[in-house]
């Protein structure tokens, strides 16, 4: 199937029109209506752009609400939002904001729109807050993790001051947004405590956004996913939470890491007849099952000042398997402050010490089977080192560490029982926060929903029946012409490939150019790789 153009760009035989934005989310079945805004787009069904848990964060319990933004045309729009439409000319004031355009297009239509939001920034603090809104933007955007989604972005930046610096922790600070850590005093969830305010914020940009940021003035770590992608200014961390975030926004997945709560969408599979097959590339495709088990595992969040973590396991293989540890921590600052002994031998750990949240792993090393203490020990007694979490694993011989290859690796859920497969061991950023890349899998989600929004098209323009058509610069496009003969579609060759076509020999009838895209980053044909669009001579 295909995608016909029907977006009201800058084109020919589309009269403008304009279609309904709905923002609601839904609890325990009951609805609530967020807004409803007309926008400058022309649609023929609905379509649900988003459908995505409200919050998705680590080890926080959040509210079991689902947040979602459909698209409606003018026509069927349901009588009962009608009285809560906002008018399509009122615009919103913010005493002292301020907004840029950072990154994209000269055009405002047919692009996904970025809109970057600051909390905890004092008007004193407007040069800061854009300083590290251009700095997070070249790190995330510009290099290697979304580099490639780059041409179908517009980013716009919004400075809306708060009365303090930072925000609420400890201390309750009065922000912008009312943005607060959770649990309080930990280095984890970041939660928006006035989601009316930052809508209004985001309405401060001419154009629907897409997928909003928040930026909290806050040193250390701390995010979320869902509705919103939230995370820090922390030079150490801040945009290794945003790719993570973003990885759930932009492809509305789930996480890859064990001991998550979302496990859901194109990286997850109940079984191992995995819907990724087509990225395989060993053994004529088929799919290897790399299956490791989960010995011990826990969220802790100790300070080791006050007491050491110890845990003893079981390890019931008498050969053919390694042990394995995964540790995350915060104010690990040199490999001299924590000592993580394994029977009382000291692991080395692979990883970037940092005051700031840190992950590491260590050497996988073959045990003998029976029981075994894990202990880990503050050794430096500066009062910060902070054990958040531990996890332990027993890996079979045969289990394949290949960096990329793509699979069926087994996921635990928060009660350390298998749940399901993801497609690579480790290569992805939504398992290894470390990572700054994807798994081909979600490259490929994020490609399909990004293309499902815009269109290949960018406009087509006439001029005494010479028709010329711009195209969004992604990909390896074929570009076919068509005249329509009682419904059949005959390709008119001599124009293939041609971004203009000259009709003027031409008295009448009905025709139709065809953009499709082929790109490395995704191997399944779909309505959302090719777009049409019609047109007639008269």
């Amino acid at each position: 199937m295909t995608k016909f153009l029907v977006l009201s760009l800058s084109l020919l035989s589309l009269s403008a029109n304009s279609a309904y934005l709905v923002k609601k989310t839904i609890k325990n079945n009951k609805e609530n209506i967020i807004s409803v805004k007309e926008i400058d787009l022309k649609i023929r069904k609905i379509k649900v752009l988003k459908s995505i848990r409200e919050s998705i964060s680590e080890k926080v319990k959040t509210e079991n609400t689902i947040y979602k933004e459909i698209l409606y045309p003018k026509n069927l729009l349901p009588k009962s939002l009608e009285t809560k439409l906002i008018p399509k000319n009122q615009k919103t004031f913010w005493a002292g904001s301020e907004v840029r355009k950072i990154s994209g297009s000269t055009k405002d239509t047919n692009r996904i729109t970025i809109t970057i939001l600051g909390d905890g920034y004092t008007e004193a603090e407007k040069n800061k807050y854009f300083d590290d809104v251009n700095r997070i933007v070249d790190d995330m955007f510009k290099e290697v993790t979304f580099k490639s989604y780059l041409p179908l972005f517009n980013i716009y930046a919004v400075f809306t001051p708060s009365a303090e610096s930072g925000i609420t922790d400890l201390q309750t600070k009065r922000t912008a947004f009312d943005l607060y850590r959770s649990p309080r005093g930990s280095k984890r969830g970041v939660m928006p405590g006035n989601r009316s305010a930052i809508e209004r914020a985001l309405e401060l940009v001419d154009v629907h956004t897409d997928y909003p940021i928040i930026i909290a003035n806050d040193d250390f770590y701390g995010g979320l996913g869902g509705r919103y992608a939230i995370t820090t200014r922390s030079l150490t961390s801040g945009s290794m939470v945003l790719r993570h975030e973003l990885g759930h926004n932009f492809s509305n997945v789930g996480e890859e890491y064990d001991g998550g709560q979302v496990y859901s969408g194109a990286n997850f599979s109940r079984s191992t007849d995995v819907p990724w097959k087509h990225w395989n590339n060993y053994d004529g495709g088929k799919i290897h099952v790399h299956k490791a088990e989960f010995l011990t595992g826990a969220y802790i969040w100790q300070d080791l000042g006050l007491k050491d973590y110890s845990v003893k396991f079981n390890f019931p293989y008498k050969s053919g398997y390694s042990y394995d540890l995964k540790i995350s921590s915060v104010g690990w600052e040199t490999e001299q402050d924590v000592k993580v002994e394994l029977d009382g031998k000291e692991l080395e750990l692979d990883g970037v010490f940092t005051s700031d949240r840190s992950f590491f792993r260590t050497k996988k090393v073959a045990i003998h089977d029976g029981e075994h203490l894990l202990t880990i020990k503050d050794h430096a007694r500066d009062g910060n080192n902070v054990l958040a979490y531990a996890n332990g694993y027993a890996y079979p011989d045969s289990y394949d560490f290949t960096y990329g290859k793509v699979g069926a690796f087994n996921v635990f859920d928060e009660n350390q029982n298998e749940r399901g497969y993801r497609p690579t061991h480790n290569q992805c950023l939504m398992r290894d926060m470390r990572s700054k890349i994807f798994c081909p899998v979600d490259q490929e989600s994020i490609w399909l929903r990004f293309l499902g929004r815009i269109s290949l098209i960018d406009s087509v323009k006439e001029n005494n029946k010479v028709y010329s058509i711009e195209t969004l610069p992604v990909g390896v496009q074929t570009i076919k012409w068509f005249e329509i003969e009682r419904r059949n579609r005959v390709e008119l060759v001599q124009f293939r490939d041609k971004k203009i076509a000259d009709f003027s020999n031409i008295n009448r009838g009905k025709f139709e150019v065809e953009v499709s895209m082929k790109h490395p980053e995704i191997r399944i044909e779909t309505e959302e790789t090719t777009d049409i669009y019609e047109f007639k001579i008269r």
